[in-house]
């Protein structure tokens, strides 16, 4: 069971988080979480149990515009910030990482994000490349390029245009509207996320997941993804910090094994002397949520172990 807490930033917002401490076990190792887009920590149950059975605390916030903090905070639903939304949500990482750090001195961190988490674990661990003893980059994807361009001119228009919370459909088709093709007669628009059929019901049927984004959050997301896959970016990191880039190779957001295979290389030609490769075979997007999750689960486990 996981206990909710609330940080107050240094803006003066409050950031509602997730703990799960192992019960009556001797913690060897604390992974603070960072979620995706349009979903929130409480998703992450499953598998923060399966790693407080194997002595390691886990510690998940819900992101600005996300989960508790959005709800409770009576935010728009997938919104960062007025200005400067991708680098706020990084310093709440920044800050919450800080307070692990306290609640367990001398402990080994890892940083873990899936999808738009591990664009922002993929910031922060360049901002702050000493504050972890690794990292764990889920569901990512490389530099978008020229389209990535053209989206962030039109979120802008759009902001300019409605204002930063407006809903954003267009962006939001453009993002994901392409992600079933390669799915033999898809039943719902969710199915790139995983060929289990229930995990997929329960993310539709969940208020909290899968809503439309704002224009200003594209923008916003848009900056990190570029963020993440800067070469100098990656040339700054520590060259012993080490990294676990794990995708599904049905997975449309790492262009099916070709873009994530990218983000490897980043790295890799980056000097970065530990840095692990995995593709999971016939996976989509949401590895803990897969029919193999077990085995993906047991993996990422396996490779936090052999580092602390």
């Amino acid at each position: 069971m996981s206990e909710i807490r609330e940080l107050t930033c240094s803006d003066g917002h409050v950031l509602y988080y997730r703990l799960w401490i192992p019960q009556g076990r001797q913690v060897k190792a604390v992974v603070h979480l960072l979620h995706g887009m349009a979903e929130h920590s409480q998703r992450y149950d499953r598998f923060a149990s399966f790693l407080n059975e194997n002595d390691i605390a886990v510690y998940a916030q819900d992101h600005r515009g996300h989960g508790l903090t959005a709800t409770k905070g009576e935010e728009t639903l997938g919104w960062f910030a007025q200005k400067d939304g991708w680098q706020r949500i990084a310093e709440d990482t920044y800050e919450l990482s800080n307070m692990i750090i306290s609640d367990f001195p001398k402990m080994a961190l890892f940083l873990m994000g899936h999808s738009m988490g591990s664009f922002l674990a993929r910031t922060v661990m360049v901002q702050h490349p000493d504050l972890y003893d690794g990292v764990v980059i889920m569901g990512s994807g490389c530099s978008m390029g020229v389209l990535g361009k053209i989206g962030k001119k039109i979120a802008q228009s759009h902001v300019r245009k409605h204002g930063s919370q407006y809903v954003d459909q267009l962006m939001d088709k453009m993002s994901f509207g392409t992600y079933n093709k390669k799915i033999n007669n898809p039943t719902t628009p969710f199915d790139w996320l995983s060929r289990d059929a229930s995990e997929v019901k329960k993310y539709i049927d969940d208020p909290l997941c899968g809503f439309v984004c704002t224009s200003k959050f594209y923008e916003d997301m848009l900056d990190g993804i570029e963020f993440a896959n800067r070469t100098d970016h990656a040339n700054k990191l520590p060259k012993d910090l080490p990294l676990l880039v794990i995708s599904g190779s049905m997975d449309p957001v790492g262009k099916y094994g070709k873009g994530i295979l990218k983000v490897y290389e980043l790295y890799k030609d980056a000097g970065i002397a530990d840095v692990s490769f995995h593709l999971v075979k016939e996976a989509r997007h949401e590895l803990l949520n897969e029919t193999n999750r077990k085995t993906t689960m047991d993996y990422v486990y396996s490779w936090i172990k052999q580092r602390v």
